[in-house]
């Protein structure tokens, strides 16, 4: 009797170690995945390339491409006005994923939009926007290093950034600033910026450049705090 209680505590043992191991196994898998849709993404994008016509025939909800070198940021951007979040948790092959795929706000127009707010999951390791958790960094050494966005669409832009935020999205509803009324208006939305930011620069954008935000979770903080990147345009 004892022998047969033993022999069914370890099957019982064994299935729980199964069970448990399934969903590890199938999270590895969406990594694997993820990773290699990426990296053929970013192979199929070149230096040479002054726009992103290929990635935009293979779907048309993509609308850019953005990079800050020297970092794990390098994501195709994509847009859904009908459906603003559906890039949160979707491929850019639009299969359901976890990671989901960089997208700009529905409510962004590339080229008349006086700030463009792309959105991407803080995925640790670096993925995905989580690269965006080193601008934090005291010491500023990574943020004086990586100025630098470029984000594609039917031209080349060069933005600089400016400020970093790490903010409470009720305390500053940044994410609802889009196309500016007047030159008072963007100017209160820029010091308001500053105000939240963790450092000043002192080279704020003025009235007419158009700004570039990459916002994020900040998972250190809880599900209302988020980490936001801004820049100004330089060139276009």
């Amino acid at each position: 009797m004892k022998r047969i209680i033993k022999i069914s505590l370890i099957l019982l043992l064994v299935g729980m170690a199964v069970i448990a191991t399934v969903p590890f196994l199938k999270e590895k898998r969406a990594e694997k995945k993820y990773e290699n849709d990426f990296k053929k993404i970013q192979e199929s994008v070149t230096e040479k390339k002054s726009d992103v016509n290929g990635l935009v025939k293979k779907n048309k909800d993509c609308i850019g491409y953005v990079e800050i070198p020297g970092t794990t940021i390098s994501y195709p951007v994509m847009q859904t006005k009908d459906k603003p979040d559906f890039y949160l948790n979707h491929d850019f092959n639009r299969n359901y994923s976890f990671y989901g795929t960089p997208y700009l706000s529905a409510y962004c127009d590339v080229k008349k939009s006086d700030n463009l707010i792309i959105y991407g999951h803080n995925i640790n390791g670096g993925k995905m926007f989580g690269a965006l958790e080193k601008y934090k960094d005291k010491d500023k050494e990574f943020f004086n290093k990586h100025r630098k966005i470029y984000f594609t669409t039917d031209k080349k832009r060069e933005y600089e950034v400016f400020a970093v935020m790490s903010v409470n999205i009720h305390k500053f509803e940044y994410w609802k600033f889009v196309m500016a009324r007047d030159k008072k208006e963007y100017d209160e939305f820029v010091d308001k910026v500053e105000e939240h930011s963790l450092w000043r620069q002192g080279n704020k954008p003025k009235y007419g450049e158009q700004m570039l935000m990459l916002s994020t979770c900040d998972n250190g903080k809880g599900d209302d705090w988020r980490i936001v990147l801004i820049a100004k345009c330089v060139y276009s």
